[in-house]
């Protein structure tokens, strides 16, 4: 049982260093070129509208469709398996994803058959939280505080956006049309189309359904000779009717990094969630008492690389 608890927190401590990754080059502000706006050529069409004109709108068009699927709830909450796979390992535990839109996502893990919680993960907008509760050790600090976190990038919003299945745009808070003139959707392309942000070494796409508009899966690549090579790759299946919208209720994360010490590591990550639903009556953030202990990043780096 002791081996059992202790997967536990490795299987949250990893998921932490997953998020960090998934979130790469989140913080870093990056455009494309913008032909929103601008003069543009080709022959002349009927009204004085041009070729270029027309596409450009029928890509704004479908920009705002994509992002007009998010959910209107501020609160998602369900049950869930988390599966994680990190070539060497493999374990399934229950848990609970609770999440207040801009404010917290809340990963519980919980010992199987027993359904008592062995780890906690919270991001919040200003703080990163892990919580062993079977040894009793927290590590919580800023974005800035936590040195594997800031050389990555980890923003909140760029977390937000993955988990909730939504458009983002590095260096803004929100998806409004400055936002949306930033990406590019190559559309004509077929079921899929896909949506891409490119910037020097960043690269983001997501494909989305070219009839719904609905984000299928995600994928971000970063290639840094400082901090090294990272990809990862979120697809999402089985939605399901959250009030007027719909929501995935399978994630799964693929991440393949350099950027940490110790050699390149793989992981994967499968979250199936079960009863999603909008409750918000759940304490929004995560009180310990005195008997908790401390522990230093150091460590939840060694426990990480352990794995």
């Amino acid at each position: 049982m002791k081996k059992m608890k202790n997967s536990n927190i490795k299987i949250v401590l990893a998921l932490a260093v997953l998020m960090a990754l998934a979130s790469a080059c989140g913080s870093k502000k990056a455009v494309v070129k913008d032909n929103a706006g601008k003069p543009a050529t080709g022959q002349q069409q009927q009204g004085g509208q041009t070729a270029q004109d027309s596409k450009e709108l029928q890509k704004a068009r479908f920009l705002q469709m994509v992002a007009d699927n998010a959910v209107y709830s501020d609160f998602i909450n369900t049950k869930m398996k988390i599966k994680v796979n990190t070539g060497s390992k493999e374990m399934t535990l229950p848990g609970v994803l609770r999440m207040h839109k801009d404010d917290v996502i809340r990963i519980q893990v919980q010992v199987p058959i027993l359904g008592t919680e062995a780890a906690r993960l919270e991001f919040t907008k200003d703080y990163v939280l892990i919580v062993d509760r079977i040894h009793r050790e927290y590590c919580k600090g800023n974005y800035n505080q936590l040195d594997f976190l800031k050389r990555n990038g980890l923003t909140f919003s760029s977390l937000q956006a993955l988990f909730w299945n939504q458009l983002f745009v590095p260096g803004s808070e929100r998806i409004d049309q400055n936002a949306l003139q930033q990406l590019d959707a190559n559309l004509g392309s077929g079921a899929t189309t896909p949506i891409v942000l490119k910037k020097g070494n960043m690269s983001y796409q997501w494909q989305t359904d070219s009839k719904t508009g609905r984000i299928e899966k995600t994928s971000i690549a970063y290639s840094s000779k400082q901090s090294g090579n990272t990809k990862v790759e979120v697809n999402y299946s089985d939605f399901v009717q959250l009030g007027v919208k719909q929501f995935p209720s399978q994630l799964n994360i693929d991440a393949n990094t350099t950027a940490l010490k110790g050699g390149a590591k793989k992981l994967n990550v499968n979250i199936s969630m079960n009863g999603v639903n909008t409750d918000s009556d759940w304490e929004l953030r995560t009180t310990l008492s005195k008997k908790y202990k401390e522990m230093s990043v150091d460590d939840v780096l060694k426990r990480v690389m352990s794995l």
